[in-house]
């Protein structure tokens, strides 16, 4: 089903910011509970349930680069986009799929998580997860800068999706982590996603 994008209450900069706000300080609160020893342990393959709140912290946090004047050129050369968009929930499985496929991390790729003993253990998964708790903030900060028509109207080039619309770039911020906190979740042994706010 598409939209008219300025028709969609839920792509507006007041909305995203306080989803992303939401989803920070919802999954934090999830994370709370993850066994220490748990967080840290070595899986038999790909990261660790520390690995991937770094690797999203990470990408969350260079995200707000799409929003800063540095991007501006590109947004003129990408040219404006369409009135009709797919809906955020048929953009997310589109995403999630595009990312199951396979897709090479690069420079986000997460330092290896080790530590020594219980106590450096607590205090290095309480920092991971702090930073984690605000890493939504600069991009929201800069996404402020752009009127809800800008951000509906200018376009991001995304490597999965192509050229869609600065707004869904911003809701890529949220997207990109409830793929990577899906993926934790059996290896910390807990619900680490809250009910999804597209349901």
């Amino acid at each position: 089903m598409s939209v008219i994008q300025s028709q969609d209450p839920f792509r507006n900069s007041s909305r995203f910011q306080s989803e992303i706000q939401r989803f920070h300080e919802q999954t934090f609160e999830l994370s709370l509970d993850i066994d220490t020893e748990v967080f840290f342990a070595r899986p038999e393959q790909g990261w660790s349930v520390a690995e991937n709140y770094t690797h999203i912290s990470k990408v969350c946090h260079s995200m707000r680069l799409i929003f800063s004047p540095l991007h501006n050129p590109a947004t003129w050369v990408l040219g404006r986009a369409p009135e009709e968009r797919p809906e955020l929930k048929e953009m997310l499985k589109d995403y999630h799929a595009g990312l199951e496929k396979g897709f090479r991390s690069g420079p986000f790729t997460p330092a290896r998580e080790e530590v020594s003993n219980p106590e450096a253990a607590a205090l290095r998964k309480a920092t991971i997860l702090d930073k984690w708790k605000d890493s939504w903030k600069l991009i929201a900060e800069n996404v402020q800068n752009y009127s809800d028509q800008d951000l509906i109207t200018k376009q991001f080039y995304h490597p999965i999706l192509g050229r869609i619309p600065l707004i869904e770039a911003a809701y890529m911020a949220i997207f990109h982590s409830m793929h990577h906190l899906k993926k934790a979740e059996p290896k910390a042994g807990i619900k680490l996603l809250p009910p999804s706010f597209l349901d």
